[in-house]
């Protein structure tokens, strides 16, 4: 299957990037820093665990060796690179999440021999400025005479690391690295989650996401998403299955309660988490069987939108739905079609604010309202609070008869 994850472009990719809090610049300043770390630091930090880069991180591996080898290149012939951004952890005075710099920190843990995976200890490559040290590897600086001028630099050249301490919260600590971060790739909403609200699930969410076949079908990858937006997806879908009566209108505040919530009640919920996802799974096969590589994506478009795979997802999980439309795929592709004729009010919930209350409750509804005259059951949508939207509450569906439009049944919000 050929890798295309870094082409695939998500509609609602900024659905999470809500935060918007003013900060109070003594506040900012008294909890960041920067200081200088030489790689020898930060490899020191890493040895001892001080930096936590975790084998899920380390799964997700998103740079290859030639990026890696120039970036080594960068360090030996003092380059400048981007400052790393950490925050320490709540409660462990000198221990570190990763915010900004995730691959870097990756690349010399991996040059040094110290990691996990196929990179492990791998020799330069692809190298720019000094060819002369391609193939050579951290063990050939470390004890060739020669090279020793070439080993010294490298582990005393300096890294701008900026250091957050005292946040008060994810919102806070999330509106920080926004603002800090430093042209390189983003941490994607989920990776600075995974790193924030460490657990039994979160560990669990990653594995799963990882080897899900139906994800990778969808997003057209091999293994893990390294920005690892398989994990969000499947964490939408799990937040909306137990914690729908609850959605603030706010998804990153959703997911973050939802994944507090399932690390703090692992011990209880595993079983039931692990049977949700096997009912996504055979949910996103079922979807892929009926749409293919149009799943989750407007009329025309390549962009594949969460926001509507949510609602898709949410009802094709479902055993007893599944059933129901059982041999009736080309129905239910005719009736998603229809929801983006003009003026729809399906369409119109998903072009702005796809994670407002009132929006998210119409995809929900609208879309089991069709499945509902498809199947001749009366399949619920869950309840969303703060939702009164005439869209959701009241929506006059049409159809056509002898070339007339006649208006058809409400459909009511229970």
């Amino acid at each position: 299957m050929a890798t295309r994850i870094q082409e695939l472009e998500f509609e609602d990719e900024a659905e999470e990037q809500d935060v918007a809090e003013q900060l109070d610049p003594q506040i900012v300043a008294a909890v960041v820093t920067g200081t200088d770390w030489t790689t020898e630091t930060v490899v020191s930090q890493l040895k001892r665990k001080n930096i936590q880069l975790n084998p899920g991180f380390q799964r997700r591996d998103a740079w290859g060796l030639d990026r890696k080898s120039r970036f080594i290149e960068s360090l030996i012939v003092g380059l400048p690179i981007p400052q790393i951004v950490l925050a320490e952890v709540k409660g462990e005075r000198g221990k570190f999440i990763v915010l900004d710099g995730k691959q870097r920190l990756l690349s010399i843990l991996q040059f040094w021999g110290l990691g996990e995976g196929e990179n492990n200890s791998y020799p330069l490559s692809s190298l720019t400025l000094r060819d002369d040290l391609k193939k050579k590897t951290f063990e050939d600086l470390e004890t060739d005479s020669d090279l020793e001028n070439d080993y010294t630099a490298l582990c005393n050249q300096p890294i701008r690391t900026v250091v957050i301490r005292n946040w008060k919260d994810t919102d806070f600590l999330h509106t920080i690295f926004l603002r800090l971060n430093t042209g390189s790739v983003k941490l994607s909403p989920q990776e600075l989650r995974q790193a924030l609200l460490p657990g039994e699930f979160s560990e669990f969410i990653d594995k799963a996401a990882g080897s899900s076949t139906g994800l990778q079908k969808i997003l057209a990858i091999e293994g893990p998403d390294p920005r690892m937006r398989d994990i969000e997806i499947m964490a939408r879908f799990l937040a909306f299955r137990f914690f729908a009566p609850t959605y603030p209108g706010r998804m990153k505040k959703f997911l973050d309660g939802a994944f507090s919530e399932f690390n703090k009640t692992w011990k209880t919920s595993e079983n039931k988490i692990a049977s949700a996802i096997s009912e996504f799974e055979s949910g996103v096969l079922d979807l892929y069987r009926i749409f293919g590589d149009d799943i989750a994506r407007k009329p025309a478009s390549r962009q594949f939108n969460r926001a509507i795979f949510d609602a898709l997802i949410y009802f094709s999980s479902q055993p007893a739905v599944v059933a129901a439309l059982k041999a009736k795929g080309a129905q239910v592709k005719k009736s998603y079609a229809d929801l983006f004729t003009p003026n729809s009010g399906f369409a119109k919930a998903v072009e702005s604010d796809t994670a407002g209350a009132p929006n998210t409750a119409a995809r929900l509804q609208l879309w089991a309202a069709e499945l509902s005259k498809i199947t001749g059951k009366n399949i619920k949508a869950p309840i969303i609070p703060n939702s009164s939207n005439p869209i959701a509450i009241k929506k006059i569906a049409t159809k056509k008869i002898a070339g007339k439009k006649v208006a058809a049944k409400k459909i009511t919000r229970r």
